[in-house]
């Protein structure tokens, strides 16, 4: 079996995970602002814990977005530079998906709307459904929507993330609402998934996907 090194920054959460091959490890600290000074380190400590060697890793993942600038870019440059130096292909997978995958792994159920704060009166959502096993097979598009935008549809759905305390109306709309934001082994896993899919970088060079056109230009 593969064995895929994660990391997530999409949100203050600064996120390591390495998964497969009975390989189980995740570590995780809540430290705004500081994923500059922490992931790096982060990756090291994942290797010396398991006992990994760089050429073990068959696959480096990361949180494409959306979420925070400065995170995303940290995420998709740290990936870029690991890709790099020990020769690996990068999977992207929406922070999103990986957000939606943690309420089906708490709960079993099948379809989530994953929702994260934009800031500026916005937020991001993208709907995913899940089959029994875990396997993600069905997703839209990630979107980004007025805080006011509120979906009739959602009612009595299954919602997770972190929007609860600056939109509180939005996250009360929904049936059942887990307060969470994605991490890295969510992450690994969904990339172990579609392994197949992994690129060089002489393929395709890691983009963070940021939504808020303002931003990304």
């Amino acid at each position: 079996m593969s064995i895929v090194l994660a990391i997530e920054t999409s949100t203050a959460n600064c996120a390591v995970s390495i998964v497969g091959d009975g390989v189980l490890y995740a570590q995780a600290e809540l430290a705004p602002q500081q994923h500059a000074q922490l992931m790096l380190p982060m990756v090291q400590q994942a290797l010396l814990t398991t006992g990994l060697e760089a050429n073990q890793i068959d696959a480096l993942a990361f949180g494409e977005g959306p979420g925070a600038f400065t995170g995303l870019r940290i995420a998709a440059g740290l990936v870029q530079g690991l890709a790099l130096g020990w020769n690996k292909p990068v999977i992207a997978v929406s922070t999103l998906s990986a957000l939606a995958y943690q309420g089906f792994m708490r709960t079993r159920e099948l379809k989530w709307q994953a929702c994260l704060d934009a800031r500026m009166g916005e937020f991001y959502t993208q709907y995913c459904e899940f089959d029994a096993n875990g396997v993600l097979i069905n997703a839209t598009d990630a979107q980004l929507l007025p805080a006011k935008s509120l979906k009739a549809g959602w009612a009595g759905q299954n919602g997770i993330g972190d929007i609860q305390p600056s939109y509180p109306e939005l996250a009360e709309a929904f049936g059942v609402w887990l307060d969470d934001v994605p991490n890295a082994q969510s992450v690994a896993i969904l990339a172990l998934a579609q392994i197949d899919k992994a690129q060089t970088l002489q393929q395709c060079i890691p983009q963070p996907i940021y939504l808020r056109p303002s931003v990304a230009t």
